[in-house]
């Protein structure tokens, strides 16, 4: 008789910087990270490879902060930007969040597969004020 098992993908969103807490962040940028990952240790493990990634991103600083999400897939050993199909307009382009000065945004980006998530900020000018916190999740919906 064969034992169900779930494959660990969960309903329940699970913080990958602290996988079974709460409030942990994964980044908090105070200028733009000019480096992209290369390394396979590099980000964040998608905890039990789920399916989904919700970024929560909150914004006290004075300026947009602009992001890129990168997967790493061990078949390939090598990191990606994140493209995303628009099927209302055929488009296949990169996934870049933008979040305004003083604002908290959530974003949901499908990553089914990716081993790893890194997250890169563009465009934060060095002399802003205040930060923004990256917070990042798994889950299988």
């Amino acid at each position: 008789m064969q034992n169900y098992q779930s494959g660990g993908r969960t309903r329940n969103i699970v913080n990958v910087a602290n996988p079974g807490g709460a409030g942990t962040s994964a980044y908090v940028f105070t200028t733009s990270s000019a480096s992209e990952p290369t390394q396979a240790t590099d980000g964040y493990a998608n905890y039990g490879i789920q399916e989904n990634l919700h970024l929560m991103i909150k914004n006290t600083s004075n300026t947009t902060s602009k992001f890129t999400v990168w997967t790493y897939h061990s078949f390939s050993g090598i990191w990606g930007k994140l493209n995303i199909y628009d099927g209302t307009t055929g488009d296949n382009s990169v996934l870049t969040v933008q979040v305004a000065a003083g604002v908290s945004h959530h974003a949901i980006a499908q990553i089914a597969g990716a081993e790893r998530v890194f997250i890169q900020c563009h465009n934060y000018p060095a002399l802003a004020s205040g930060n923004t916190t990256v917070y990042l999740g798994v889950n299988t919906i």
